[in-house]
């Protein structure tokens, strides 16, 4: 069973951010048991109007069981991307770097065409653009 948070959160913010980690890992249930804490505690970290904060440590546990939405959001921060390696000793690192390479040109080209003011386009990247691109 996914994650799937009642409340509205803007894109990017940090309890938004919270949630997407929560359910990269695989809801609720999962994210009890990899932190060790109750229900209520965990929809707390992820609930907009709840002053409850995740620590790095528990982030960092989740980014461990797989969830990347916290590495994503701090490059973009920092202003660069986040791009996983794959581990693999037998991973074939030129198939990666072309496959991350056309997944960015085709970002970069969506972000471009987003910010063309056009007949379809405003000019700026709304929320659910973001998310798609």
């Amino acid at each position: 069973m996914a994650f799937n948070p009642v409340k509205i959160r803007r894109y990017g913010e940090p309890k938004e951010v919270v949630a997407r980690l929560f359910e990269e890992v695989g809801g609720i249930p999962k994210v009890m048991e990899l932190l060790d804490l109750s229900r209520t505690r965990v929809y707390a970290l992820a609930d907009p109007d709840s002053t409850n904060e995740i620590s790095y440590t528990r982030v960092a546990t989740l980014t461990e069981a797989g969830a990347q939405a916290a590495a994503q959001h701090l490059a973009a921060l920092a202003g660069g991307i986040f791009l996983p390696i794959d581990k693999a000793d037998d991973a074939n690192w030129l198939a990666l770097a072309g496959d991350a390479s056309r997944s960015n040109a085709r970002n970069i080209s969506a972000l471009m065409e987003s910010l063309s003011e056009t007949e379809r386009s405003p000019g700026r990247v709304d929320q659910e653009e973001a998310r798609e691109i």
